[in-house]
């Protein structure tokens, strides 16, 4: 062992590939179904009368977003805390799940990052029995679903608008490059660390969504991955993502009647224990005077 203290990098959202080309913003309205980037083709070839001739030709092409998927490989999903059945799960503990890819909750997300924020278009809830009833008719629905039966929604769903600070990338190593001020300042510099660190070890991290709901102690709750985008939500429940608003309108919020069907693409169970965690424990202790002989002892010395 070498005694040096493990550093890790936290990063708000990682996104590769073209998508980082996406110039709108999140519930920009005249983006309807998908996100579209501009691609300019550049043409080459020859006149009738043998001269070359060019033109560049612009194409807006659309990339994948919510509304196109349905369905998750488990093999994605590379751990979840708490494991599924476990019954003494620390109520003062946030549900997480975690995935291989590290750009993986925002890959399709149907929008720019802004201001370092990036919602994902997959959320973690957790929900308790009485909370939610299971889908019956699951004929032409690609997805199983679940009908929430809570009044108001929003009583145990995340403030959807706030779901970018529930998701995040966890580096194994720290990016900054300096222990002592482990903030990097410049997201565009530690991007660019990043993919040299997965090009050479593709291990080295993982993304993570975490449900911030507040659990109760000794219950039983579902956790459920979600969309986070009506046009997810349509699509999982074999509907037409384009009767969405706008493609990044939310799956969830206020004005939204219940009973409200919401598909998921993976789920399991946990219950909480009781109130015997370490925090709980901790704030039992109660200050005392100590006693004046704590920390004295008699010595009997022997002179010559």
């Amino acid at each position: 062992m070498n005694g040096e203290i493990g550093t890790y990098t936290f990063l708000p959202w990682l996104r590769q590939g073209i998508a980082n080309k996406i110039q709108s913003g999140d519930l920009d309205a005249s983006v309807k179904t998908r996100a579209s980037i501009t691609v300019n083709l550049n043409l080459k070839g020859t006149d009738g009368e043998g001269g070359d001739v060019s033109a560049a030709v612009p194409r807006q092409v659309a990339l994948y977003g919510p509304g196109d998927i349905v369905g998750i490989e488990s093999a994605a999903i590379i751990r979840h805390e708490p494991n599924d059945w476990i019954t003494n799960f620390e109520p003062n503990y946030l549900p997480h799940i975690e995935f291989y890819d590290e750009d993986f909750p925002c890959r399709y997300t149907p929008a720019a990052p802004a201001g370092g924020r990036l919602r994902p278009w997959i959320a973690l809830v957790v929900l308790t029995e009485e909370e939610f009833k299971e889908g019956g008719n699951i004929l032409d629905k690609p997805l199983p679903f679940i009908e929430i039966t809570a009044n108001p929604m929003d009583s145990v769903f995340p403030v959807a608008e706030e779901l970018w600070a529930w998701a995040h990338v966890h580096v194994n190593k720290n990016l900054a490059g300096n222990a002592a001020a482990p903030q990097a300042p410049i997201m565009d510099s530690v991007l660019t660390q990043v993919e040299l660190l997965l090009s050479q070890q593709p291990d080295m991290a993982y993304s993570r969504l975490i449900s911030p709901r507040k659990l109760a102690p000794n219950t039983g709750y579902h956790a459920f991955l979600i969309p986070t985008f009506e046009t997810g939500r349509l699509a999982g429940l074999g509907m037409d993502p384009a009767t969405s608003p706008h493609a990044t309108f939310s799956a969830w919020g206020p004005g939204r009647d219940v009973p409200a069907l919401m598909p998921f693409y993976y789920r399991w169970y946990f219950r909480t224990g009781s109130r015997g965690d370490f925090e709980f424990l901790v704030r039992l202790l109660e200050p005392k005077p100590a006693d004046e002989r704590v920390g004295r002892r008699d010595i009997d010395v022997q002179r010559p």
